[in-house]
């Protein structure tokens, strides 16, 4: 087991007024119909068996009116993929639209699964707005996940909010491309309390012995981060902060129980010390 420093950060919120004798002046600055801008940088998109091989962000503009065309240059970082990727040259926006949707398609069948691709996405438009023109979209083929088996999952680190022992019904799931590759999906949202959110898996490689080993990035202390899904109302996502060392995560054959030998953090710290969490699974 592993010690972590804990610590929490007190934020002073600070206030200040001014005033001003003079009559200020604004100049108002007014865009263009053609000026194009991204409302953010950075965008994500997995796509699994049931969902489209495309995706489309959200472009806008300075000011609607008439019917315009921007051209769009778009670059795949990986080269050896790009011809999986097509996108359009330009985003036309609609008379009187203020935004338009720019889609990027793929043959996700040209993909490796697991595998994160980075397509750069650059509007030709200058512009004078303090928005973005250049973005980047990262696109990753998610594994074909089929159900394994059912069990029973017990949290250590819920009981520290609720007060009780907290165990639920559990799914355990394995990918078809990789069968060492398992999952337990939306783990701590099947749980049913409040503050939980779908879509946090924890996810780890097991090839039927006593050793478990995790797919995160693992830090000097031999220990990975797994968001659980669970948002404390006073310091937001809990992390499981996972012990990797085969002597306290592992798989008992006896038992048919998985241990997760875990301490919970936030952004702050620590806010739970080391416990278990574990995994039954049904005779």
């Amino acid at each position: 087991m592993k010690t972590i420093k804990s610590f929490f950060c007190l934020l002073a919120v600070l206030g200040f007024a001014a005033s001003c004798s003079e009559k200020t002046e604004m100049t108002t600055y007014e865009g263009r119909s053609d000026e194009a801008f991204l409302n953010k940088t950075e965008y994500a998109y997995t796509v699994s068996a049931d969902m489209e091989d495309a995706c489309s962000i959200e472009v806008y503009r300075a000011a609607s009116g008439a019917a315009a065309r921007v051209e769009v240059a778009v670059e795949v970082e990986d080269a050896a993929v790009a011809d999986a990727f097509t996108a359009p040259a330009t985003v036309d926006f609609a008379e009187g639209e203020i935004g338009a949707l720019y889609t990027v398609s793929f043959d996700r069948s040209k993909l490796e699964v697991g595998k994160e691709y980075a397509v750069n996405i650059k509007l030709q438009s200058d512009t004078q707005l303090p928005y973005a023109t250049e973005g980047k979209l990262v696109v990753m083929r998610d594994y074909t996940w089929v159900d394994y088996k059912t069990g029973v999952y017990s949290s250590g680190i819920l009981p520290s909010f609720f007060g009780r022992a907290l165990t639920w019904e559990q799914t355990l799931q394995v990918t078809r491309e990789n069968p060492q590759l398992y999952r337990l999906a939306d783990f701590y949202h099947n749980v049913g309390t409040s503050y939980s959110k779908a879509g946090y898996s924890l996810n780890f490689i097991w090839d039927g012995g006593s050793q478990i080993t995790f797919p995160y990035p693992v830090d000097g202390d031999g220990c990975v981060q797994v968001a659980s899904g669970f948002s404390h109302p006073s310091y937001g996502m809990v992390y499981l902060y996972i012990d990797t060392a085969p002597q306290y995560s592992n798989y008992d054959a006896a038992t048919k129980t998985f241990t997760f030998n875990c301490a919970g953090l936030v952004s702050a710290g620590m806010l739970v010390n080391w416990t278990n969490d574990t995994f039954t699974l049904d005779n």
